[in-house]
């Protein structure tokens, strides 16, 4: 009886562990790209700011304390006092000013093959 007990437990957490890995953290990755998809920025960036406290995760602050997650390569090519603009809907960022107009895409750095939030 103990046996099958032990082989029971197992079988949980193994179930577990499975709709964790496949189920759960999949639906959170997505709901990060929803939450970018959902912003609608025309604004300037006011800051730029490292929370140190939650894995060093870069953003950007505009308008009235408002933010966005950068990735790492992104952050050098961005300066306070850039506009920022991000239409309601995409997953396309630009940052301009007088010198320069990049474009930056949300999806493209978290395809399957892109390195998950590796931000600065």
């Amino acid at each position: 009886m103990s046996r099958n007990k032990n082989l029971s437990v197992i079988l949980i957490v193994a179930a577990l562990v499975f709709l964790y890995k496949f189920i759960f953290s999949s639906k959170n990755e997505g709901h990060f790209l929803d939450e970018i998809r959902d912003k609608d920025i025309k604004s300037i960036v006011s800051k730029k700011y490292v929370n140190y406290d939650n894995h060093n995760i870069s953003f950007l602050v505009y308008g009235n304390k408002d933010s966005i997650v950068v990735y790492s390569d992104w952050w050098e090519k961005i300066s306070v006092g850039d506009s920022i603009v991000k239409p309601k809907g995409s997953l396309d960022v630009i940052i301009k000013n007088s010198n320069k107009i990049e474009k930056f895409d949300y999806e493209e750095k978290f395809g399957l093959d892109s390195q998950y939030f590796k931000l600065y």
